[in-house]
C-alpha cells in the first residue's frame, strides 16, 4: 500500500514541474559565416610545374567584417601511414602563384577568417602537377641578384606544340635564391633507355644537377664531385658520345663514365698531364678518343684517355695535312661540332689579327696524323676581328659569326666569303647565339637547325630572337618568329629534347 502512496506523489511532483514555465534569461543570436563560393570551379586543377596557378573562388564576408586569407599546399596523402607537411603559399584571396613543387599529386587549402569573429571556413582543390620539359631552349641568364633560368617553348620547336610559353625564374623557383656567381653553362644530357636525363648548370664558384624532366633539384656543390676538397670553379660541361660527362673546371678536365645510378656520376680527380683548357668541349667524336679539348697553355688539341686518366698529344701530321694538331699556336674563340659531325674551332693568332676556322675530323676511329680537314683564312672576311660569338651549320657549307650587333653568313666551303645575314635593332648587343640543335632528335629532326636563337642586351633588358632560317643556305628571316624577354644578360642557351 505504501508503495502506491510513494508513487502517486512521485507522479504529482513530475507533472507539477513539467508544466511549470521556465523564466530563465536566455538570448538566441544566428552567427553570420564566411560563404565560399566555388560554382564554376571545378575540383582539380592541372598544371606544369613552375606554372601559375590561379583560383578565384567568390568570397562573401558579413556586412562590415574583414576577413584574412590563408592558401596551404600539400601532398595528396595515399596511405593511412603517409604524413603530410603543409607550406604556406599565398595570403590573398585570389591565388596567383607559380607551383614548385615536383611532379605529384597535391592538395591546396583555402582558409578564409572571420577578423571580426574569428569563425573560419575552409574549401579545398586537387593538384595535378606534370612534367614540362620537353622541346624547348633553355635560356641561362645574369641578373641583378645572380644567375637564373627561363624555359621556352614554341610551335617551331615541335610539332606537338601548339602554342608559346615561357616559363621564368625556374632555377630561384626551385632553389629559393638565384645562381650564386657569373652564371657560365646550361646543358641537357639525356640517353634513351637509361639513367641519364638531367640538365647541369654551372657558374664561376657553382655546379647543379636537376632532373631533365621537370628540373627538380637532385645535387650541387661538393656532391658532384668524389673529391671534396676540390676547388669549385666550373667552364664547361658536355655529355658525349662516349657516354662519358665532361667538365672542364678550373681549366682541367674532369670525366666520369655513365654508372647504373645517378649517385655513381660524380666527377673525379683532374686529369694528369701539363695543359690549362680553353673553356669548350663538344658532343660528337669517335669514342676511341673519350674525349677531346684543347690546351691554351701550349696551344694543341689533345685528347683523354679513360683508362689512365691523364690528358696526352695527337700523332704527329702525316705528310699533306693542313695543320699540325700538337702544335696549332693560336688561341681559341670557340669549338663546336657541325657538317659530318666534324669538329669546327675558331681561333685568333696571338699577334696580329688573324682569324682562323679549323675542321678535324675527330669521328675517325684511330688516330694516323690524318685528322686535320682544313684551316680556312678568316682575317679578311667583313668584321671578323670583331667576332664575338660562332654558330656551325650540320647541313650546309656555311656557319654563322656574330659581332657586336650584327650577324654574318660565312660560305667557308664555297667561296669563303661572308656577307651579313640579319642586323639587330639599334642599342642592342648580342650576347649568346645558338642553333636549336636537340640530343636526341628522334622526334624533332624535321625542326633541328631551323631555328637560330639569338639574346641581345641593351644595358637594362634582354631579348631573345627566335629567328628562321634555312638550313642548307643559312639565309635568315628578316621577320623574327617570337621575341622573349627576359630579366638578366643571356650567357648560355641549350636545346632540351626527349624521345
Amino acid at each position: 500500500m505504501k508503495g502506491i502512496i510513494y508513487l502517486a506523489i512521485a507522479l504529482f511532483f513530475t507533472t507539477f514541474l513539467g508544466c511549470k514555465k521556465d523564466i530563465g534569461n536566455y538570448e538566441y543570436t544566428d552567427t553570420p559565416v564566411v560563404q565560399i563560393d566555388t560554382t564554376g570551379l571545378g575540383n582539380t586543377y592541372r598544371l606544369l610545374r613552375l606554372t601559375p596557378l590561379k583560383i578565384a573562388p567568390g568570397i562573401r564576408l558579413p556586412e562590415g567584417h574583414q576577413g584574412t586569407y590563408k592558401w596551404l599546399i600539400y601532398k595528396k596523402q595515399t596511405s593511412n601511414n603517409a604524413s603530410t607537411s603543409s607550406k604556406e603559399i599565398s595570403d590573398k584571396a585570389v591565388l596567383d602563384v607559380v607551383i614548385a613543387e615536383p611532379v605529384g599529386e597535391y592538395v591546396t587549402e583555402l582558409i578564409v577568417t572571420d577578423a571580426t569573429t574569428g569563425i573560419t571556413s575552409n574549401v579545398t582543390f586537387n593538384v595535378s602537377v606534370t612534367a614540362n620539359m620537353e622541346f624547348g631552349m633553355m635560356i641561362l641568364y645574369q641578373g641583378a641578384h645572380g644567375g637564373d633560368i627561363d624555359f621556352i617553348r614554341t610551335p617551331a620547336l615541335s610539332s606537338t606544340i601548339s602554342g608559346n610559353s615561357h616559363i621564368k625564374n625556374m632555377y630561384s623557383l626551385t632553389m629559393g635564391k638565384p645562381i650564386s656567381g657569373q652564371a657560365k653553362f646550361i646543358w641537357s644530357a639525356f640517353q634513351a633507355y637509361q639513367i641519364t636525363n638531367w640538365i647541369t648548370v654551372g657558374s664561376d664558384n657553382y655546379i647543379a644537377r636537376f632532373k631533365g624532366d621537370d628540373f627538380t633539384f637532385i645535387r650541387d656543390q661538393e656532391d658532384m664531385y668524389r673529391r671534396p676538397e676540390t676547388v669549385i670553379n666550373p667552364q664547361a660541361y658536355v655529355f658525349n658520345t662516349s657516354s662519358l660527362h665532361v667538365l672542364i673546371n678550373g681549366k682541367k678536365l674532369h670525366a666520369t663514365g655513365n654508372g647504373f645510378y645517378e649517385s655513381d656520376i660524380k666527377f673525379p680527380g683532374p686529369a694528369d698531364g701539363d695543359y690549362e683548357l680553353a673553356p669548350y668541349l663538344v658532343a660528337r667524336h669517335a669514342s676511341s678518343y673519350s674525349s677531346i679539348a684543347y690546351d691554351q697553355k701550349n696551344s694543341r688539341f689533345v685528347r683523354y684517355y679513360l683508362s689512365t686518366n691523364m690528358i696526352d698529344n695527337f700523332a704527329a701530321p702525316a705528310a699533306g695535312q693542313a695543320f699540325d694538331l700538337r702544335n696549332v699556336g693560336k688561341d681559341m674563340l670557340y669549338m663546336t661540332n657541325g657538317a659530318s659531325n666534324y669538329t669546327y674551332a675558331f681561333f685568333k693568332d696571338k699577334t696580329g689579327a688573324g682569324r682562323w676556322l679549323y675542321v678535324v675530323d675527330f669521328t675517325k676511329t684511330s688516330d694516323a696524323g690524318n685528322l686535320a680537314v682544313g684551316a680556312y683564312d678568316m682575317t679578311d672576311l667583313p668584321d671578323a676581328t670583331q667576332a664575338k660569338l660562332f654558330q656551325v651549320s650540320g647541313f650546309g657549307g656555311y656557319t654563322y659569326y656574330a659581332t657586336t650587333d650584327k650577324i654574318y653568313n660565312y660560305a667557308y666551303r664555297s667561296s669563303n666569303t661572308a656577307s651579313v645575314a640579319f642586323q639587330m635593332p639599334a642599342g642592342e648587343e648580342i650576347t649568346c647565339m645558338r642553333y636549336y640543335k636537340p640530343v636526341p632528335n628522334i622526334s624533332v629532326a624535321d625542326k633541328e637547325e631551323r631555328v637560330l636563337y639569338v639574346a641581345t642586351w641593351n644595358g637594362t633588358r634582354a631579348k631573345v630572337y627566335e629567328l628562321a632560317i634555312n638550313e642548307t643556305s643559312g639565309v635568315v628571316n628578316q621577320t623574327p618568329l617570337n621575341v622573349f624577354e627576359v630579366t638578366g644578360k643571356v650567357v648560355d642557351m641549350a636545346a632540351r629534347a626527349t624521345l
